[in-house]
């Protein structure tokens, strides 16, 4: 009688281990699992630039031209008198200074323009035209130049008066594109094209 009190006593203890190691088990892979969805839910919150940096590339009978700028995005806001102000030199772009590079020599709004690299601003106007600007200032470290801040009027090469147009849909992200003979530029309702063609031959 003894010995089977025992032997039960033994299958009790057995039991409850096995139970006692399959819980500990069970709440081990519930933690790892739990651990696997907070590092995958880490990894989805990737943070996208408010106004990330495009290009924009292209070519006008032959002559590539790349804009390079930072692209912001409309986000309800009033754009043009108040977040761009009116008569006030703008970078055309976000953070830093918005580029131009022509492969070959140009005219730029019947303006020359030789082949190279090359700052480009905007002024708006609440009337009338607005203007365009390629500058000789492009590069922070070489030119001491960020955004507009740095900006000299002195160093501008081409200023050209263009009239903007009004779309009915708001262009949320600031575009540029190249078509076969302009720059075009789109944000918010306004859009601008700046004419391009080749410079004649020399003879």
């Amino acid at each position: 009688m003894i010995k089977k009190i025992i032997q039960f006593s033994l299958l009790v203890t057995t039991v409850a281990f096995i139970n006692s190691c399959s819980k500990k088990s069970s709440n081990e892979n519930t933690e790892t699992d739990s651990v696997a969805v907070e590092v995958v839910e880490e990894e989805e919150e990737v943070k996208v630039p408010a106004s990330p940096r495009a290009e924009a590339t292209g070519e006008v009978s032959g002559i590539s031209i790349t804009i390079d700028y930072g692209s912001p995005s409309v986000k309800g806001r009033t754009i043009w008198g108040v977040k761009e102000e009116y008569g006030k030199v703008w970078r055309a772009g976000a953070n830093e200074t918005t580029s131009i590079n022509f492969s070959g020599d140009v005219l730029v709004g019947g303006e020359a323009v030789a082949a190279g690299k090359y700052g480009f601003f905007i002024i708006p106007n609440e009337e009338g035209d607005w203007v365009a600007i390629l500058s000789t200032q492009w590069s922070q470290e070489d030119h001491g130049i960020w955004g507009a801040m740095g900006y000299n009027e002195e160093n501008d090469i081409v200023r050209i008066n263009i009239m903007p147009t009004w779309a009915d849909e708001i262009q949320e992200r600031l575009e540029y594109s190249v078509s076969d003979n302009a720059i075009n530029f789109a944000w918010e309702k306004a859009r601008l094209s700046i004419p391009i063609e080749p410079a004649p031959a020399e003879e």
